[in-house]
């Protein structure tokens, strides 16, 4: 059974007097640990694909459904806290809080469920450590340079062991080098969680990296 599956998702936006249809039917299903790359050009929906997905934004028309069970028609309250149970983030920004410490943001998902505990605290120094960050676990995001700030967003992102981790143009901010080491980072650490991958990419040597890969064009999903 599909960890996430995604039926027909229809998706548009009025312009002007007339409408755009961004998805037009798109199907989508995802095994547990697996990793899947959405590629396509600028514009072609991918972002609102990875929205919807994770119920940042509603379909016009489709299903989707988690570990066989209906996400479709969830309350916001009902996808925070599916969100919060299942789904870990990655995006282009870090977008780390700028008083809190790396320790501190690397937590953050934890503290939405309640207060950390010892054995939470040792999972994000371990995290912070295996980065490349152990020392810089009581800094604050303006004392990291770009490349760790974006260390430390990975790390939050699976500091839980997400089922799940969304994606979204990740490392496309940083420079090849920087770029190649965060993927390398993500994919050994998604793995070692058990965490599926879902990930939006312009880059093809990144979306190479999957274990599948799919083209979004036209509103459509497409094997590569």
């Amino acid at each position: 059974m599909a960890l996430l599956e995604a039926r027909g998702l229809v998706k548009g936006f009025p312009r002007g007097e007339g409408r755009v249809e961004v998805l037009r039917g798109c199907d989508l299903a995802l095994a547990p640990g697996e990793t899947v790359a959405i590629t396509g050009p600028s514009g072609a929906g991918k972002s609102t694909l990875l929205n919807l997905l994770c119920g940042l934004d509603a379909p016009d028309a489709g299903e989707l459904r988690f570990d066989g069970e209906p996400l479709t028609g969830l309350s916001p309250a009902g996808w925070s806290a599916w969100r919060r149970r299942h789904a870990g983030f990655v995006f282009q920004f870090h977008f780390l809080l700028p008083d809190f410490t790396a320790l501190e943001n690397l937590l953050l998902p934890v503290r939405l469920a309640g207060p950390p505990t010892a054995a939470d605290t040792a999972r994000a120094r371990d995290l912070l450590a295996r980065l490349g960050l152990a020392d810089r676990a009581d800094h604050l995001p303006g004392e990291l340079s770009g490349g760790e700030q974006q260390r430390v967003a990975v790390a939050r992102a699976l500091v839980t062991r997400p089922d799940l981790v969304f994606a979204d143009e990740p490392f496309g901010n940083l420079d090849r080098e920087r770029a190649d080491q965060l993927a390398d980072l993500l994919f050994s650490l998604a793995r070692d969680a058990g965490s599926g991958l879902l990930l939006v990419t312009h880059d093809p040597r990144l979306a190479a990296r999957a274990d599948r890969r799919l083209a979004l064009a036209d509103g459509r999903l497409a094997a590569v």
